[in-house]
């Protein structure tokens, strides 16, 4: 249905004559190729954005003429354009609301008191709502950023961009090469009370610097800094500065550098403390040193520096789209699709100007949501950790606020929206209707359910061929890849030492029995004598074995694969020394390394396993599980199996091994002999298909391990 042009309560305001207040100003923008009107209050800070249409008709609002006066020279200017009525009545009620309009009507004292109750009320449940992030104003800066205006010339310039480039560089590639000793037991040093106290003395110093930064950069383009304060962050006293004059800047890059001039300062200073981490001794400067640059750090990544939370990067990503209020839009434009193609309301309007407008919006509210959860969680399970007490009661009211809050205010909402008040009904038998819906798929509905995990064909240790003595190869008999037969000889070894060695042990021997037959007549001599000669002909046999075993022959029939390569004449090799491998490609075994989490669901309740090798990811095997390894183990039996080697299995950082894995993982032994393998040391994606069961209480069992895992409780 068409909307009416003409409004039946026109004639309550037709004789109304209103005018923009003087200390109201109209700044042009352009937001997507599209013209709109900022409208700036001076006293109160706060801006309206409009249409053309609209600004013309506020143009025409010089408190002579009446609205009906107002609405007919429109009517000649804007043709099609034209608003309706009722869309003149909401513009001249929006700027009454905010403010920068009067009228030939005097005010009701009653209405300005209610007004002014209803502003207070909002403000104080905004702060209820953000308990840990409540400002109170202080001081007005201008006066002192307009007396040092030369440092915001000196530090937006080419020179001060050059110079910010080279410290942080700096401080990057320092954070890099000292990065094991920066990460190194981080809670500990983070939530240590001494580190507290530290970082409660730095974080205010940080901040001050960062909303400096926000009131210069207002200052070089011309803008005015009205408010200064302390926001009390998490209860800790920050600095904070009123920087909304931006949104009068047209040019978009402008309110850009505005945005991100904090966490490019934070930044600055991160890498300046990074330096001096690095130069000074460990004492309260490299304590302090180390502070600046994790809130500099963190801050920038997590917070500040991240657009899904609304600080600096959010400002800087809705001026970059062209979006102004990115956030509360978005949520808007969820509202709207799901009024409009869930609940079916057809008169409900849509926030965005295009269709790439509403993706954006609605992306960004979304993965928004998803992101201030996933911050809280673990923001509560890092102070958990340390602080258990704290963490609960961080994590609680995060529920509240993320969980409790928006779904009560889903359920009144169909009662206080006048275009849900009639069909509330159906939407409240709706929404039941979608929530069992939801309900029976998460806790009834069994699901297929699956663990997903790798392993590596590999030969066992009975078939590795070893130098059992040190020396040259003289000889090759037998090339890469070629079957051999037990007994055959695959190379020959020469070793100057130990033939050297066995002809001093043949004289030694020689000169020893002709000593021991010389002592006949004194039968205390001879007894020594023939223990040294019973020693050295000891020694001659296994001088001579291994003279013998420098001749590598092979145990058993199989193909013979080099360790090396680059096996060739005059290669040395050490005693134990790996020389290659007898592969029977036919029976080679095969390990999967399942974790510690997921071992009780294979051991028990695994229905069938495939698998599918690297060389030939498209094509499944059957397979099934041999032996089960007793206990878990932190060593791979792979490097392919760790994330250096292309696998998934994480290293520890601290290992003593060099294939020491993070975590525990059990060794499963898998039947192998249904897929074709040609080669060994290779990895394979293992399946383990465990009975259907819905989702529910998988996400339990995950929860209830972090929870095991974390506080052990």
């Amino acid at each position: 249905m068409a909307q009416s042009l003409f409004s039946p309560s026109w004639y309550k305001v037709s004789n109304l004559k209103v005018r923009v207040r003087k200390h109201a100003d109209i700044h042009r923008h352009v937001y997507r190729d599209k013209v709109w009107y900022v409208l700036q209050d001076h006293v109160t800070g706060q801006f309206q954005r409009f249409t053309p249409q609209a600004y013309q008709l506020i143009g025409l609002m010089n408190g002579e003429r009446t609205l009906q006066q107002i609405w007919e020279i429109a009517c000649e200017r804007l043709k099609e354009d034209l608003p309706t009525q009722d869309e003149v009545i909401q513009l001249v009620g929006q700027l009454n609301k905010a403010n920068v309009v009067q009228s030939n009507v005097l005010p009701s004292i009653k209405h300005l008191h209610h007004r002014k109750q209803s502003e207070q009320q909002k403000k104080l449940l905004q702060q209820l709502k953000s308990p840990l992030s409540v400002r109170i104003p202080m001081l007005d800066p201008e006066r002192f950023l307009s007396s040092t205006q030369w440092v915001a010339n000196l530090v937006f310039s080419k020179i001060g961009a050059l110079v910010w480039l080279i410290v942080v560089l700096t401080g990057t590639m320092l954070a890099v090469t000292h990065w094991d000793a920066l990460t190194n037991n981080l809670s500990d040093k983070v939530l240590g009370v001494e580190n507290l106290f530290l970082m409660a003395l730095a974080y205010p110093i940080v901040k001050l610097v960062h909303e400096l930064g926000h009131g210069y950069a207002v200052k070089r383009w011309g803008g005015e800094v009205h408010e200064m304060g302390v926001m009390l962050l998490i209860f800790i006293p920050v600095p904070y500065v009123d920087a909304s004059a931006t949104s009068s800047f047209s040019n978009k890059y402008q309110r850009m550098i505005v945005g991100a001039v904090g966490v490019l300062g934070e930044l600055l200073m991160a890498a300046i403390a990074m330096i001096v981490w690095v130069m000074v001794e460990p004492g309260l400067v490299r304590a302090l040193a180390y502070n600046v640059m994790l809130i500099g750090g963190i801050s920038t990544l997590l917070f500040n520096g991240n657009p899904l939370l609304r600080f600096d990067a959010y400002y800087v990503l809705a001026d970059f789209l062209e979006i102004p209020n990115l956030g509360a839009r978005g949520n808007a434009q969820v509202g709207y699709l799901v009024k409009r193609y869930l609940f079916r309301i057809s008169s409900v309007r849509t926030n965005a100007y295009s269709y790439t407008e509403s993706i954006c919006l609605v992306v960004y509210a979304v993965s928004a949501y998803i992101y201030r959860l996933f911050v809280m969680v673990v923001i509560s399970l890092f102070v958990a950790s340390k602080y258990f007490f704290i963490g609960v009661l961080l994590a609680l009211w995060s529920i509240m606020q993320s969980l409790i809050l928006p779904i009560a205010k889903l359920i009144t909402k169909p009662r206080t929206d006048p275009a849900m008040r009639m069909k509330s009904k159906r939407i409240y038998l709706g929404s039941i209707v979608l929530i069992l819906a939801i309900l029976a798929v998460l806790f009834a509905v069994p699901a297929p359910y699956k663990t997903y995990t790798q392993g590596v064909i590999y030969v066992p240790q009975q078939a590795y061929v070893r130098a059992e003595a040190n020396g040259f190869v003289e000889r090759l008999f037998v090339k890469a890849g070629v079957n051999v037969e037990q007994g055959q000889v695959i190379l020959e070894l020469n070793s100057p030492d130990l033939e050297s060695q066995v002809v001093v042990l043949n004289s030694q021997l020689v000169e020893a029995r002709l000593r021991y037959e010389a002592s006949v007549n004194n039968r205390s001599e001879s007894e020594i004598l023939l223990e040294e000669l019973r020693y050295l002909e000891q020694e001659y046999r296994h001088a001579l074995s291994r003279m013998e075993s420098l001749q590598i022959i092979s145990p058993a029939q199989g193909t013979f694969v080099y360790a090396d390569r680059e096996t060739e004449q005059g290669r040395y090799y050490n005693r134990g020394q790996i020389i290659g491998y007898l592969v029977d490609f036919d029976s080679l075994p095969l390990a999967a390394m399942v974790s510690e989490d997921d071992i009780d669901r294979v051991r028990t309740q695994t229905s069938s396993v495939t698998l599918k090798l690297a060389s030939n990811p498209n094509q499944e095997y059957i397979s099934s599980i041999k032996r089960f390894v007793p206990s878990s183990t932190r060593i791979l039996p792979s490097a392919v199996l760790a994330t250096e080697g292309g696998g998934q299995i994480a290293l520890d950082p601290n290992r003593n091994h060099d294939l020491e894995s993070y975590e525990g993982y059990f060794r499963v032994e898998l039947d192998s002999t249904q897929a074709p393998i040609t080669r060994f040391d290779e990895r394979v994606h293992v399946l383990f298909e465990h009975d259907s069961e819905p989702i529910a209480y998988r996400w339990y069992r995950a929860i209830r391990r972090l929870f095991l895992r974390q506080f052990d409780v």
